[in-house]
Formats: structure tokens, C-alpha cells, sequence
């Protein structure tokens, strides 16, 4: 008898909780009435309370979000700049891959990076070289700290027809072969660099090969030079 009330008075909650009051309002004895009743209001109560927990949990997940997508170039940018005011170049339209810096705060930008102890870039990856046209050259620098384990990349843009940017193979020692491949394919000059010097080319080789004005000579000391690849093959 007292399964059937139970199943009596779970089915006319389920239905008062979808608008159909009548089920229970419709249960003869008074008793099993009653405790639909309170049934109903405690269903009410509990599902009023996992209400409120799935907004908190929403709320939550939109500030974690929100944090998550200032990314760590966004957050670095933000230390440099206060340090340094004016280092740092806004580049509109531009993704936030990247910190973009004036040429002429790099040398204590780049000490900055090495011994701040809240960002410790101890680990210099990669330095490559970019004609982006119309003059312009840029220096692409990528950094890691092994200690805190994040990563920035730095970009400098420099003049193609004066293109001078301070040298960091005194404060890590791998840019020295980094600096000097970007000096022999873009015509970098790296300022304080201390052995500036082709690396790939002879040193009496003319021009810079991955300029876009770059044209291949014709002969290197006599020696027909070859224009097409599969001449190499």
C-alpha cells in the first residue's frame, strides 16, 4: 500500500511541476494530498538550488574564459610597456600572437626579458628575418623560459635602406649564429654583434638573397651561377 502512495504522489509531482496542479489537488485522501504537497515543494526547492549552482558554475566558466583569452604576449606586452613606457607598438587589425617593439628600446628590452625574474626568458629559440615590403624589414624573435614554461615571440621592424638593430648575442649566447643569418640573407646590420659575418655565403658575395629585390648574379668568380633549382639536383 505505501509503494503505491509513493508512486501516486511522484507521478502528481512530476505532473504539478508541469503546470498541472489538479494532480494533486485531485488526491482524495487527505494525507497522501498533504504530502504531495510537500513533496512538490521540496522537488521545487531542489531544483530552484541546482538553478542557481549551474549560473554560478556558467558565471565562473565565463570569467575563466575570459581570462584565458588574454594571452600571455597580451599580458607580457602589458609588464614591458609599464617598464618601458612607449616600447611597445600597437599594431592595429593584428592578432595577439605577437609584441611588436620600437628598434630603439630593444637593448633594455631584451636585458629586461633575460633577468626580470617574473618573466625569465632563459631560452632563446629562434631568430628569423622578414622583407615585408615597402621598405621594411623585421626581425622575428622567439623566446621560452624553461623555469615558468611560457613562451613571446618579438617583433622589430627596421628601415631596409639603414636597417640597424641592437644586437642580444651578449645576452644569449645561441642569437650569435641566429644574428648572423639574418645578416647574410636580409643585409641586417646587428648592432654590438661582436663576429658580424656571413655564415652561408662567401663573404665577398653581393646583395641579400631573401630580399624581395634580390636578383641571383649571373657568375661568381668566373663560375656560371645556376638560376633554376632543379640545376642543383
Amino acid at each position: 500500500m505505501t509503494d503505491d502512495r509513493d508512486k501516486l504522489i511522484a507521478e502528481a509531482v512530476e505532473k504539478a511541476l508541469k503546470g498541472d496542479m489538479d494532480a494533486i489537488n485531485g488526491i482524495e485522501d487527505r494525507v497522501t494530498r498533504s504530502k504531495a504537497k510537500a513533496a512538490l515543494h521540496k522537488a521545487k526547492k531542489a531544483a530552484k538550488a541546482a538553478e542557481l549552482t549551474s549560473a554560478d558554475a556558467s558565471e565562473s566558466d565565463a570569467v575563466e574564459n575570459q581570462t584565458e583569452t588574454i594571452s600571455t604576449n597580451q599580458k607580457i606586452a602589458s609588464i614591458i610597456d609599464g617598464e618601458f613606457p612607449g616600447s611597445v607598438v600597437a599594431q592595429e587589425g593584428e592578432s595577439e600572437e605577437c609584441i611588436y617593439i620600437q628598434s630603439k628600446f630593444w637593448e633594455k628590452v631584451a636585458s629586461f626579458l633575460r633577468n626580470n625574474a617574473v618573466l625569465d626568458f632563459d631560452s632563446l629559440q629562434c631568430v628569423t628575418g622578414m622583407d615585408m615590403g615597402e621598405g621594411i624589414l623585421e626581425v622575428r624573435y622567439n623566446f621560452h623560459s624553461m623555469k615558468l614554461r611560457h613562451s613571446i615571440e618579438i617583433r622589430i621592424s627596421t628601415p631596409i635602406e639603414n636597417p640597424h638593430i641592437y644586437s642580444i648575442e651578449q645576452i644569449w649566447r645561441i642569437g650569435d649564429w641566429f644574428e648572423r643569418e639574418v645578416y647574410d640573407m636580409f643585409g641586417i646590420l646587428f648592432t654590438g654583434h661582436r663576429n658580424l659575418k656571413r655564415m652561408l655565403l662567401p663573404d665577398d658575395w653581393e646583395g641579400f638573397p631573401l630580399r624581395k629585390d634580390y636578383e641571383t648574379p649571373q657568375s661568381y668568380h668566373g663560375i656560371a651561377v645556376p638560376k633554376v633549382k632543379e640545376e642543383w639536383e
